[in-house]
């Protein structure tokens, strides 16, 4: 065999390696129902808000496939847990599965028949009005952020998003910690109208815990902490 033909094999079967690598497993609804409660999961919704409105599963996180900024929001979901991606019917839902496999995620499973089909079987849904936009209300400038920091001793940096179903789980958590420490002052920032705090914290996924004391960094964190670890730095 000649060098250029034995050349020719290695380039396509790496080319094939590599198209393996892109990949996600299906899924039913009734496995998704057993593990719903499961917080080694992420159910992405990539439904539009309207879409969303009409009926969601709960503890979802809420992505629009057609938001500009879908790729770079997928990107802060914590990429060490299970994601199950759904649509209206499944459509979207295979391309978000794609992207996200496409992005370094391994665990990806997306729901075949979508929200329609869950909808369908009579599968526990919500209908409570969602709001994930960002409002002028949520701004806060850097110039503002750092004479906050400056003015307090100790000072904990929340950063989370509307959409983000684990900063829905530590939202409680935060507000609790609140209560307990008046001494601590907490700042919530939210990421989609503050952009700037992405690289400023180095937010790998969402939420986002970064605590100063005497204006030092002095712990950073990524993902849900438990109340007990989360005072344990208090």
């Amino acid at each position: 065999m000649n060098r250029a033909l034995l050349f020719l094999i290695i380039i396509f079967f790496i080319s094939c390696s590599n198209k393996n690598t892109l990949v996600y497993e299906k899924t039913d609804i009734l496995s998704l129902d057993k593990i719903l409660n499961d917080t080694d999961i992420i159910i992405l919704d990539v439904r539009t808000s309207e879409e969303i409105n009409a009926g969601y599963i709960p503890n979802s996180t809420f992505i629009d496939y057609y938001d500009k900024n879908f790729e770079n929001k997928i990107n802060l979901i914590d990429s060490s847990k299970k994601i199950y991606t759904l649509c209206k019917s499944g459509g979207r839902s295979v391309k978000a599965a794609e992207i996200l496999s496409k992005n370094g995620f391994r665990n990806v499973y997306n729901l075949e028949g979508g929200f329609m089909r869950w909808k369908a079987n009579k599968m526990p849904y919500d209908i409570n009005l969602v709001n994930n936009d960002s409002s002028n209300s949520d701004l806060i400038s850097e110039i503002s952020l750092d004479s906050l920091i400056e003015n307090n001793t100790n000072t904990l940096i929340y950063i989370s998003t509307k959409w983000c179903s684990p900063c829905k789980k530590m939202e409680p958590i935060i507000d609790k910690l609140v209560d307990n420490n008046s001494s601590l002052k907490v700042i919530k920032i939210d990421l989609d109208a503050n952009a700037y705090a992405q690289e400023r914290f180095n937010v790998k996924s969402l939420p986002a815990l970064v605590l100063y004391e005497n204006n030092s960094v002095v712990w950073h964190k990524n993902g849900i902490i438990a109340y007990d670890d989360l005072i344990s730095f208090f």
